[in-house]
């Protein structure tokens, strides 16, 4: 009985380790182009694994799909204080078929949503988003010295809020990756955020900057 007591924990143990491991591992990349391309392109973004990330991938798998809100920020590196320049913000979704079993992502800007896909393995849907995206924001002017700053949260959708993702994808409204939503979505967004603490989910956040740089 001992060594089955001892057996239980062992397994126990090589679980939580594993689940910490792919927390850790889970993270976004901000990579600055060419230096002689700094006046004229974007930086990309690349989004890696945090599908496998807390209870993410099995929330998604339960009926909630995952928004993953990106803001990214240019700021203005001067001598004393620092000032943000530009803002931008998108976001994916993930929302898995069980009748089809295959994992629908969606791309949602403040100008429309897209289909990007349609995958049969979640692992399919993380290499997708861990391919470089050009995030579409205003270029610092040559000379002016700028890092960027990105900030990413993962979290569990509602099917209210899924509702308003359709509604973008048919064109009767906007996305609202800027705040400006429905009036419903207050609401549900409230009673998104008690469900998905119930079934223990949670908000995930990362974080990515680079260095101060000069076009």
């Amino acid at each position: 009985i001992l060594n089955v007591r001892w057996f239980a924990v062992l397994m126990i143990s090589t679980f939580l380790c594993a689940g910490s491991a792919a927390a850790q591992s889970a993270h976004v990349d901000l990579v600055l182009p060419a230096p002689s391309e700094l006046a004229t392109q974007p930086p990309t973004v690349r989004t890696i694994k945090v599908l496998s990330a807390g209870r993410t991938a099995e929330l998604i798998r339960n009926g909630f799909p995952a928004r993953l809100h990106y803001k990214l920020e240019r700021w203005a590196a001067g001598t004393f204080v620092n000032d943000v320049k530009a803002t931008s913000e998108w976001e994916f979704i993930v929302q898995y078929d069980p009748l089809a079993k295959t994992y629908k992502l969606i791309r949602a800007t403040p100008q429309n949503a897209v289909i990007i896909g349609e995958y049969t393995d979640l692992i399919d849907v993380d290499a997708k988003l861990a391919e470089p995206y050009p995030a579409a924001i205003s270029l610092p002017r040559i000379g002016e010295k700028s890092y960027y700053a990105l900030t990413l949260n993962v979290e569990a959708m509602s099917l209210s809020d899924l509702d308003e993702v359709q509604r973008w994808l048919r064109g009767e409204l906007r996305p609202a990756v800027r705040g400006r939503r429905n009036p419903g979505t207050a609401v549900s967004s409230g009673v998104r955020t008690l469900v998905v603490r119930l079934l223990g989910g949670e908000r995930i956040e990362y974080q990515a900057s680079t260095g101060v740089f000069k076009p």
